[in-house]
């Protein structure tokens, strides 16, 4: 099943072999995979085949899967990605943007599209979100749509190969469904 998500701006859909360049330029920015959980640095395009091969593996197992990623287009190009893991519990949302595309609002539309999508299509109560303390403006992305922060914890990240102060955060399904995001 191939899934697609339109918003104003952007179209989010599968990732596609010929998105596998700029993923890893963009995933090789130090700047950009230092935020991030689940991504090594460096990251090459051996990295960015190997999540293709993973994402068409889990999109075979649709609607049982444990994880969905999309990637972001915007002006007809991969500018980033979001996804969602844990689907059979409470989904965590995971993102990231090329840095050429910070600061336009793009992950802030995306998100709200993929948040839409999913409570639209699954029985989810919430969804969670674990963010790096030293990533101000990803906190306040999420709290825009909606999410509290609910605690903190330590995130690993594998480009630091190390644990960092993160924060929890969590979004009710009543509440976005319930607000002007939706």
């Amino acid at each position: 099943m191939t899934i697609r998500i339109d918003s104003r701006r952007l179209a989010l859909r599968p990732l596609a072999a010929a998105d596998i360049d700029r993923v890893a330029e963009y995933l090789g920015d130090y700047e950009v995979s230092k935020m991030l959980s689940r991504v090594p640095h460096p990251y090459d395009r051996a990295d960015g085949l190997e999540k293709l091969r993973s994402a068409e593996a889990n999109a075979a197992c649709w609607p049982d899967i444990e994880e969905i990623g999309f990637a972001i287009d915007h002006d007809g190009g991969l500018v980033g990605a979001i996804s969602f893991r844990a689907l059979h519990e409470t989904p965590v949302i995971g993102y990231w943007l090329g840095r050429p595309y910070w600061g336009q609002g793009l992950m802030g539309e995306a998100m709200l599209a993929a948040l839409g999508w999913l409570f639209a299509t699954r029985e989810v109560a919430a969804v969670e979100a674990s963010v790096m303390q030293e990533n101000p403006a990803s906190v306040a992305l999420l709290r825009k749509a909606g999410f509290a922060i609910i605690g903190s914890e330590d995130c690993s990240s594998l480009s630091r190969c190390a644990a960092v102060p993160a924060v929890r955060l969590r979004l009710e399904r009543a509440d976005f469904l319930g607000s002007s995001n939706t």
